[in-house]
Parts: structure tokens; C-alpha cells; sequence
């Protein structure tokens, strides 16, 4: 229950600390004519750093990135969704949708292994909210290696379009590649290696509303290998 409570507060401070310096880092952006839409990892703040230390909290186990829009974007959701690769495919495991209209903001994505459970959040000046989902795979996964890939650099945001956050393989091979988060367009290549799970998560910036969106269920359809 501590360590619960711990992550909590981590998650809340990292989400909410430095919205101000990601607010005045996107203003400078504006000022200097670049209208770019971008996700990027975020930056810690000293104050956030700090907190990590008082904690003893491991920040490999927390992805959290920055994201800026254009005003006037037409944004009406969020989209954050979990898939497992089967036979050569995506299949959509969790998602979380948002309606969500703000012009910046931070996601937290809280994550060892996608099979102890996953934790995704999301904070901007409208205020946030965080969704937890624990994949339950068939077989005993005690004893396989897991290896994460996350999104390192910015990556431009395009409406409908899913961004891949993370990735992450797990198998009880004893030889394996970690793949870049680019791979989640290129699922059939990931599959030739046999690996026992891939797992990704991506987020999605809609015109429609979560409304609009569950009215056609959610599936993952990368650009053609």
C-alpha cells in the first residue's frame, strides 16, 4: 500500500510539477513563429528529480512525454491503447479514450513488464485522470526477459494517426533484438522472430469524439511494409 501510495504522488508531481516549464517552452516555440504538433519525451525538473531521489522511485519504470498542438487544432480526444502482436497482427488489449481539447500536456505511461500491469495517465490544463489494465497471458511469463523500446525523440503529431510510445518484447529465448518503437509499423517483421509477446502501447489525437470513435472499435493499421 506504500509503495502504491508512493507511485501515486510521484505520478501526480511528474505530471503536474513542470506543466508551467512545458507551457513556457511551447509559448517560446509559438513566439519564434514554429507551429509544430509534437510529442517528445519530457524533461524532469530539478524539483522532480528531487522527488524521485526522497522516493527511491526507479524513473526507468515511468515513460513520461511532453505533447504540443496548434491552437485551433480541431482536437476533440485522446486515444491511449495497448495492443499484443497475435499471428502477425495488432490486437487492441486496453484502451482509454479522452475527450480532450487542450493545446498541451503531459503522459505518463507506468510500466515494468506489461504483464505486471499498466498504468497510463494523462495531465493538462483541464485537469487528468489515469486508467490502470493488467494483460493476463496464458502462459507463465516468470521467466522470460523483457526488453522496452520507448519513443526517444520528438515525433510530429497527425490527426487519426497512432503514435507508438513503447514497445516491448518479451520471450524466453536466450538471444533477442530490441526493437525502435518504429517497428510498431512493421508488425509481420516482428513476428518472424517467434518472440512469445510484443506489446505496444500508442496514443492517437482525434477530431472526433470518443463518442464518434467507439462507434467503430479500435484497430491497429501501420503504413504498409
Amino acid at each position: 500500500m506504500r509503495t502504491k501510495r508512493y507511485i501515486s504522488l510521484f505520478l501526480a508531481a511528474a505530471l503536474t510539477l513542470s506543466l508551467a516549464g512545458c507551457g513556457m517552452m511551447n509559448k517560446g516555440k509559438k513566439e519564434d513563429g514554429s507551429g509544430d504538433m509534437t510529442i517528445q519525451p519530457a524533461q524532469f525538473t530539478e524539483e522532480e528529480n528531487a522527488l524521485l531521489d526522497l522516493l527511491a522511485i526507479q524513473a526507468d519504470n515511468y515513460r513520461i512525454f511532453d505533447f504540443q498542438l496548434k491552437e485551433n487544432s480541431g482536437v476533440q480526444s485522446m486515444s491511449l491503447t495497448t495492443y499484443e502482436l497475435v499471428e502477425g497482427d495488432w490486437k487492441a488489449i486496453a484502451q482509454s479514450q479522452k475527450a480532450f481539447t487542450d493545446p498541451e500536456g503531459r503522459i505518463a505511461l507506468t510500466v515494468g513488464k506489461i504483464t505486471d500491469g499498466v498504468t497510463t495517465a494523462v495531465q493538462s490544463a483541464s485537469g487528468g485522470g489515469s486508467d490502470t489494465y493488467t494483460p493476463t497471458p496464458e502462459d507463465d511469463v516468470s521467466n522470460m526477459t523483457f526488453a522496452t523500446s520507448k519513443l526517444s525523440g520528438p515525433a510530429s503529431i497527425e490527426l487519426d494517426q497512432e503514435i507508438p510510445l513503447l514497445l516491448q518484447v518479451a520471450t524466453a529465448k536466450s538471444e533477442f533484438t530490441t526493437y525502435d518503437v518504429d517497428y510498431f509499423g512493421m508488425p509481420r517483421e516482428l513476428a518472424k522472430h517467434g518472440y512469445e509477446h510484443v506489446y505496444a502501447v500508442t496514443v492517437m489525437f482525434s477530431e472526433k469524439t470518443p463518442a464518434q470513435l467507439n462507434q467503430t472499435p479500435p484497430s491497429a493499421e501501420p503504413p504498409a511494409e
